[in-house]
C-alpha cells in the first residue's frame, strides 16, 4: 500500500507561508508602534521637565526674556513632536488592524486546507483498513478452500 499523499500539499504549504509572513509583518508593526509609544513617553517626560524648569525660573523672578522665549519655543517643539508621534502611533494601529484582518483571513484559508487534508487522510485510513480486511478475507477463504479440498 502506498503512503498517504495530500494532492494539495503545495497549496497548503503556500498558505502556511503566507500566514507566517503576515504574522511577522504584524509583529513588526506592533514593535514599531511600541517604539513610538516609548518615544512619546520620553517626549512627555521631557516636556514636563521643561515646563517645570520654566515655571521655576519664572517664579524665581530672575528670568530674562530670552530664556522665556527659549522655553516657549522648546515647549512648542515638544508639543509638535507629541502630535507627530501620536499620529504615527495611530497610523501603526490602523496598519496593525488591517494586518490582523489579513492574518485572520490567511489563517482561515489555511485551516480549510488542513481540514480537507485531515478528511482525505481519514478516508485513506478507511480505505487501507478495507483493503486489509479484504486481503484477510481472501486469505481466510483460500485457507478454507484448501482445507475442504484436503478433506475430500
Amino acid at each position: 500500500m502506498k503512503k498517504f499523499q495530500f494532492k494539495l500539499q503545495t497549496v497548503l504549504h503556500v498558505k502556511e507561508k503566507k500566514e507566517e509572513q503576515l504574522k511577522n509583518e504584524l509583529l513588526k508593526l506592533l514593535g514599531l508602534k511600541a517604539e513610538q509609544e516609548q518615544l512619546l513617553i520620553k517626549i512627555e517626560t521631557e516636556k514636563k521637565k521643561a515646563h517645570n524648569e520654566k515655571a521655576s525660573e519664572t517664579s524665581a523672578g530672575a528670568s530674562d526674556i530670552m530664556s522665556f522665549i527659549y522655553y516657549e519655543e522648546y515647549l512648542n517643539l515638544l508639543r509638535k513632536n507629541v502630535e507627530i508621534t501620536e499620529k504615527k502611533i495611530k497610523d501603526f494601529e490602523k496598519k496593525a488592524d488591517i494586518k490582523r484582518v489579513a492574518v485572520v483571513v490567511a489563517s482561515k484559508e489555511k485551516k480549510v486546507f488542513e481540514k480537507l487534508k485531515n478528511k482525505q487522510y481519514e478516508q485513506f485510513k478507511v480505505m487501507v483498513l478495507q483493503n486489509e480486511q479484504k486481503t484477510l478475507d481472501e486469505i481466510a477463504v483460500s485457507k478454507y478452500n484448501r482445507k475442504e479440498q484436503r478433506s475430500i
